[in-house]
Formats: structure tokens, C-alpha cells, sequence
């Protein structure tokens, strides 16, 4: 039986650019990793030669199971990058809650971040009505969303 999730997974070209990326802009804490050049890594993703380099991530104050990145940077065999638009089948997007919405998307912005849309938007529809949303890109065009929840009266604040 299927029982939820354990870790969310990005490949990356430069294990190390993306950690800082993480752990700097995004406020995440480096709780594990290394190079992984086991046999049962080999086994598990199909690649005889593989070597990895590991970075894991989480929130501080996060209980040891929850919400875990993993950053995955292939050593052996190395790759090639991908098309990561966010309507090309099979590619995902991280969306990170926030609070204070304009403040982070200000803050990130002088860090050089480039958003899809010039300011936040307000979610008008569904399950997510009254918060507000706004899309940007990572290192290797990692598709990531900042969500601020709306406040008990139906309007993010």
C-alpha cells in the first residue's frame, strides 16, 4: 500500500550552484548527502557507471520525514540538459509557501530571480481561491512557485 511521499528529486548540472540556490534564497538546511557510487544506486537507476553527488534539503523545525529535496547532480553518466517548460509532459514544479508574499518576490528579485508575471497573482478559482501565486525558474530552469495562502476570510494577506 502506497502511504504518502518521501522526497521530491531534481537532477541538476551543478550540484553545488543549486544547493546555494536552496539554502541561500530559498531558506532550506543541508541535512545529508555525498557522492553515491554504491551498486544498489547503480541498480536503482539503471546506469551500471552511475556515480552521484547528493545534496538533501529540508526546512529547519521540520520533522526528519517531511517535505525533503534531493538535488542530484550525475557525475557518471552525465546528461543533457532538458526542455523544463511548465506544459511539456512529465516536468514538475516545486511551489513553496510564503508569507508575505511581495516582500519575498522583492527580495528575490535583487537577487537576480526573474519571475514569469511582474507581481503576484490573485488565485481566483479552486481549492486555492483567495491566495496568491507567482512562478520562476531555478538553476537548470527548475519551474518553482511561491504560494501565500489566503488568510480565514478568503484573501491572502
Amino acid at each position: 500500500m502506497i502511504c504518502g511521499f518521501h522526497h521530491i528529486s531534481f537532477t541538476v548540472s551543478d550540484l553545488a550552484e543549486s544547493e546555494r540556490f536552496f539554502v541561500d534564497l530559498m531558506g532550506m538546511i543541508r541535512i545529508g548527502g555525498g557522492v553515491y557510487d554504491f551498486d544498489y544506486i547503480k541498480r536503482t537507476v539503471d546506469y551500471p557507471d552511475a556515480v552521484l553527488e547528493v545534496s538533501v534539503l529540508m526546512y529547519s523545525g521540520q520533522g526528519e520525514d517531511d517535505h525533503i529535496l534531493e538535488l542530484i547532480e550525475y557525475r557518471q553518466p552525465k546528461g543533457s540538459p532538458v526542455d523544463t517548460a511548465t506544459n511539456r509532459p512529465g516536468n514538475a514544479h516545486l511551489c513553496l509557501l510564503v508569507s508575505g508574499i511581495e516582500q519575498e518576490v522583492k527580495r528575490l528579485q535583487k537577487a537576480g530571480v526573474k519571475f514569469k508575471s511582474p507581481t503576484p497573482n490573485e488565485v481566483t478559482w479552486g481549492i486555492n481561491r483567495g491566495a496568491k501565486a507567482i512562478y520562476f525558474n531555478g538553476p537548470d530552469g527548475i519551474a518553482l512557485e511561491l504560494l501565500q495562502q489566503p488568510d480565514r476570510e478568503g484573501t491572502a494577506s
